[in-house]
């Protein structure tokens, strides 16, 4: 099970399952949904893509790049920015969007951000993003309380370490060829 997101390259092949989620057949007026569903043995990961860092190999393309990227560097470590609001909505609509379309939750859910910064995101910034996006996505389910999920928690890697943590692998390419 091989997908492309964002100039990435993800191949589910050592999970058992794995679907793209944010299709026109997922997307419900409103809602805005992860880019992967996946499963393996002992979780279900909600994965959403984010690929600040794409390279070219024109020139011209690569200079257009290399100015964005100054902005969505401000745009992930900037504590009024609106992503994490954005993340935590996504999340939440996406296990919704799960829910309503009648299917359960067997396992542990991970909702987990691959990201790939436009540079290096300091260890302090990369802390207080992940904080900040907990903030907004549902935490501290138990099956108690919530009878169809047994427990949900939120992680973002980048592409290297996803393999490494949750066992599928991340090529980025790059996004234009000369």
């Amino acid at each position: 099970m091989m997908f492309t997101e964002s100039d990435m390259l993800f191949d589910f092949s050592a999970l058992e399952s794995a679907e793209q989620y944010d299709t026109p057949a997922n997307q419900c007026a409103g809602l805005k949904i992860v880019d992967f569903i996946a499963e393996d043995s002992d979780k279900q990961l909600f994965i959403e893509v984010k690929n600040f860092a794409n390279t070219s190999a024109n020139k011209a393309v690569q200079v257009a790049m290399d100015k964005r990227r100054t902005s969505d560097y401000l745009m992930l470590t900037n504590p009024i920015a609106a992503f994490p609001l954005e993340m935590g909505m996504k999340f939440k609509d996406s296990l919704f969007r799960w829910l309503a379309s009648g299917k359960k939750f067997r396992k542990p859910i991970a909702l987990l951000l691959v990201i790939n910064p436009p540079k290096e995101l300091r260890a302090r910034d990369r802390e207080r993003l992940i904080r900040r996006i907990r903030g907004y996505i549902p935490s501290g389910m138990t099956a108690e309380q919530y009878p169809k999920m047994t427990s949900a928690f939120f992680d973002m890697q980048t592409p290297a370490d996803v393999e490494k943590y949750y066992g599928f692998s991340v090529v980025v390419k790059a996004r234009y060829a000369r």
